[in-house]
């Protein structure tokens, strides 16, 4: 994500040691759950598995998050988080120095990210959800608030992009082939792979407005509004 504030360092340099250490508690009980998931399946997670893959205790655990409700709602917010921060994060360094953004090596990265355990996890809540009224509210919340923070990185991400009348339209084109492509590995093994090279010259066609559009001058506009 983006670089934190001068008043957000000085929280963090402002927090007791007490404090710090309940934040890597909590945080380490999230990715132990998200290890769990995948490990185990979201059925057969329960909070004490997940206390014992975080190495704390009940307690602990309780401490954090007194309701498996609770555990689940969190993780499903964590996740997507950790999946957001790595596409901007990826496809900020991939950009670099661009006058252009890279949209072919954009699409590639955003490909392989789809490839990790985060996304395994990700699709299995999604079918798990359909029986599980909890985990299905849980979703519910959580993709609303990674929707509207992704098209906010994606602006950020792509200003010159961003400028174009099918901006909106590409983001859909592009998630929904490559998401739904990488469940069809997941559940079949078999990926359309053919379909990435249409998608980038699909993409290099809806773009063709802006492509002349200069990545600074864009994001220097997009700042000053």
């Amino acid at each position: 994500m983006s670089l934190p504030t001068p008043n957000e360092v000085a929280d963090n340099r402002d927090k007791t040691w007490q404090q710090t250490k309940s934040e890597n508690t909590r945080a380490a009980i999230l990715e132990a759950a998200l290890a769990c998931f995948y490990d185990l399946g979201y059925g057969s997670t329960t909070t004490e598995k997940v206390a014992k893959q975080a190495g704390v205790s009940r307690g602990a655990m309780l401490h954090h998050f007194p309701s498996r409700l609770l555990l689940v709602r969190e993780a499903v917010r964590y996740l997507n988080l950790k999946r957001l921060q790595i596409f901007e994060e990826q496809e900020l360094k991939i950009n670099e120095g661009a006058e252009h953004s890279r949209i072919s090596e954009g699409i590639d990265a955003y490909w392989q990210q789809l490839h990790s355990p985060l996304f395994t996890v990700f699709h299995e809540l999604q079918v798990a959800a359909r029986t599980d009224d909890d985990l299905k509210e849980a979703m519910a919340l959580a993709n609303q608030e990674l929707d509207e923070s992704w098209a906010k990185v994606a602006v950020n991400v792509f200003p010159d992009l961003a400028q174009s009348e099918d901006f909106g339209t590409a983001n859909l084109l592009t998630m929904f082939l490559l998401e739904g492509m990488a469940n069809r590995g997941v559940t079949t093994g078999n990926i359309p792979e053919k379909m990435i090279p249409w998608l980038k010259d699909q993409l290099t066609d809806m773009f063709a407005d802006v492509s002349e559009v200069d990545r600074s001058t864009a994001k220097t506009e997009i700042t000053d509004e």
